[in-house]
């Protein structure tokens, strides 16, 4: 975004897009149902919005939602909570990752194998994973809309059966998907705001 706007004034230049062009208008059209209270709450759609965010790389998209998160009560150790789920994740590459009773396996790729890195990376998903700052169930919502937005199926699948297991309700990752879908056009659509620059009289 341009270092000369603030977020607020960003989300105005937004909004008089929507106003004025087919497009915006039609993706708050895809938006706006989604971010209703639902099996979710609205405080935990912008929470999985944030973690995704993370991965789509939107810097709008995270300062947005982590202002609508805070705003519907959560903490910020919630957001950072998170943003961090995401980050391990990242972190994961293609190493295949399972679980079982005592808790999960990495299957490194084969560079990593037996190295320091390896290690690490597993104790920081442990801690991430364990985080006291959230649900356990809604850990795994988080993961698995992380895992569909960086298009790891099997990883999804893993995520989305663990919050089953929990006794989360399936409908509650079906709107996490949701917010996958609209935030990865969202990453595309606020960058907009370049394409109206370039438009703009100064």
């Amino acid at each position: 975004m341009s270092q000369d706007r603030t977020h607020a004034e960003e989300a105005r230049l937004l909004g008089a897009l929507e106003r004025k062009h087919a497009g915006p208008k039609a993706f708050r059209a895809l938006s706006a149902p989604v971010w209703r209270d639902g099996h979710l709450s609205e405080r935990d759609k912008h929470l999985v919005a944030v973690a995704v965010a993370q991965v789509t790389r939107c810097v709008f998209c995270i300062e947005h939602h982590a202002e609508l998160a805070r705003k519907f009560g959560a903490s910020e150790q919630e957001a950072f909570a998170v943003s961090y789920i995401a980050a391990a994740l990242e972190s994961l590459g293609d190493a295949a990752l399972s679980f079982g009773k005592e808790g999960f396996t990495l299957d490194n790729e084969a560079h990593l194998a037996g190295k320091p890195i390896a290690s690490a990376r597993a104790d920081f998903l442990r801690a991430v994973l364990d985080t006291d700052a959230l649900k356990a169930g809604f850990v795994s919502i988080v993961a698995a809309a992380v895992a569909y937005t960086q298009a790891n199926e099997a990883r999804r699948r893993l995520f989305h059966q663990r919050a089953l297991d929990a006794d989360e309700h399936v409908e509650a990752l079906d709107e996490a998907y949701a917010i996958v879908v609209v935030l990865r056009a969202g990453a595309v659509y606020s960058h907009t705001l370049h394409v109206a620059s370039a438009f703009t009289d100064t």
